[in-house]
């Protein structure tokens, strides 16, 4: 089923007729894109595993790798005839079953697979590979790609993300311990730097209970994970009924450096059965990701889960920079980090009933837009950043932007007083906020002499004079006098010379 336009999409959902209705997109935690559930199946039987150029690829009662053709964007596909990989396909290799795979398009031109799988003992987990030019007909690579304890320990759902220089790495799961207590898996990663045909040796990446994996690359060459798991805690047990995400951290160029995301990406209640068979690609309109994953009712009383899809629709401001701009700034530059941008998104920013929209504003890629933002004279105080998708979505960004005042500053004219040729010293006080002022004047030692001013004053400059007299009206002593002043961010010493 493919729904057209926002507007059916919304009546979908006020109408309850989300297939998986139970399912929720989890309320976007800052820095992590939201999934939002696509109405509808996108295959009912089948465990999909990954989706290249118009094609899905899933696995049929664990032996048999099958696909189907999509013409909408990945919404709704068509079996296509024959199989495409099976345990006996040639070269033959060690596989009474397969349990996942992933594929990536060579450079040169056709496509290289890869694929965990069993050996015919029930005892060996191996990743294996293999290769098509037209990514129909395949043929195994010889050899094992990946495996951990020479092929005893566990290891399945094998996922590929592209680093930069052309490697290539592929995360998975595997026992920690050697057994097969679900509560002991892990993800794992390999490198290769020969497009997929060798890769060294694995090592572990995410230690925290994981039942499959699918990876994906940002713009930014950061790499997500996202693998189902329990609700957590955890302790033993457990269906695996969500779909958490780890992320690179920005200084990581290895992809193996990773730090766990706050909330769940996609999640139902272990009581209604579990989700499997995460993987994710970026959609056709070069922004959205959708999330593809298997679910399984349990009321349906079934082995066979159906496919399901969730997508990134709204957009995800994570900060602004400059986070601090003055209200006599003008006309500023901000530049916004974040996720999911579309190809013509606005934004704005707001504080209670004021609104400052944003002008002139440039998309650099999915996760960056610069934009100006003029706040002369704005309401001092945070600002909300809202960013629009051209698809209606939007999120905000809370107090994004800190309106702000410029430091003020006294300034002395004739600061050298003569009180006998009856000069004064003036004194300009600028502030950019109204406001409390206090000038007093003290000796060298610390002794009050006066208090010029002590009251409001506006935003701008008030102008105040010093004749060189004390607070009951005497001539001070010829000497050196300091001026303080203490005001809307002002806190100055100056100093004035008194002859007489």
């Amino acid at each position: 089923m493919k729904i057209h336009g926002l507007a059916e999409y919304a009546r979908y959902v006020k109408a309850g007729r989300l297939a998986f209705w139970l399912l929720l997109a989890a309320a976007p935690a800052r820095a992590v894109p939201a999934f939002l559930q696509e109405p509808g199946l996108r295959l009912s039987s089948g465990a999909a595993q990954a989706l290249v150029g118009n094609r899905l690829y899933f696995i049929e009662n664990s032996t048999v790798v099958r696909s189907a053709a999509t013409a909408d964007d990945g919404l709704s596909f068509a079996m296509e005839a024959g199989m495409r990989l099976s345990t006996a396909t040639e070269p033959r290799v060690e596989a009474s079953s397969i349990t996942g795979l992933s594929m990536i398009a060579l450079a040169g031109g056709g496509f290289r697979m890869l694929y965990s799988a069993l050996g015919s003992t029930g005892t060996l987990y191996r990743i294996y590979s293999a290769t098509s030019a037209d990514g129909l007909a395949w043929a195994n690579d010889t050899g094992t790609r990946v495996e951990l304890n020479n092929g005893a320990s566990f290891l399945a759902s094998p996922s590929l993300a592209a680093l930069s220089g052309g490697r290539l790495r592929v995360y998975f799961t595997g026992s920690s311990d050697g057994t097969l207590d679900p509560a002991a898996r892990r993800v794992y990663s390999a490198l290769s730097t020969n497009a997929g045909r060798d890769f060294a040796a694995p090592t572990l990446v995410v230690d925290e209970r994981a039942g499959e994996v699918a990876a994906m690359a940002r713009t930014d060459g950061r790499i997500r994970l996202l693998y189902t798991a329990p609700v957590p805690p955890v302790v033993g047990g457990g269906t695996n009924s969500t779909i958490v995400s780890a992320l690179t951290s920005a200084a990581d160029l290895d992809g193996t450096v990773f730090e766990l995301e706050p909330g769940v990406r996609v999640a139902t209640t272990a009581a209604l059965g579990p989700l499997s068979n995460p993987f994710i690609i970026r959609s056709t309109d070069a922004w959205r990701w959708r999330l593809y994953y298997n679910w399984n009712p349990f009321s349906a009383q079934t082995d066979t889960a159906a496919v399901y899809s969730a997508s990134t629709y709204a957009p995800d401001p994570i900060s602004v920079t400059p986070a601090v701009v003055l209200r006599t700034a003008g006309a500023v530059n901000f530049t916004i980090k974040g996720e999911s941008f579309s190809l013509s998104p606005s934004a704005q920013l707001g504080q209670g009933g004021a609104v400052a929209a944003g002008a002139g504003l440039t998309r650099v890629d999915d996760q960056t837009l610069t934009v100006n933002f003029t706040l002369t004279g704005a309401n001092l105080g945070h600002w909300n950043l809202s960013v629009t998708n051209d698809n209606g979505f939007t999120d905000t960004l809370a107090n994004a932007v800190l309106v702000d005042f410029a430091p003020g500053e006294v300034r002395l004219t004739d600061n050298l007083l003569r009180p006998r040729l009856g000069t004064r010293t003036r004194i300009d006080a600028m502030t950019f906020n109204a406001g409390r002022l206090t000038l007093r004047l003290y000796t060298l030692s610390g002794e009050l002499v006066a208090v010029i001013f002590d009251g409001e004053v506006p935003e701008g400059t008030t102008t105040f004079f010093w004749d060189g007299k004390t607070a009951a009206g005497n001539t001070v002593a010829s000497g050196v006098y300091v001026l303080r002043a203490l005001g809307q961010k002002i806190d100055s010493k100056s100093k004035i010379v008194v002859i007489k």
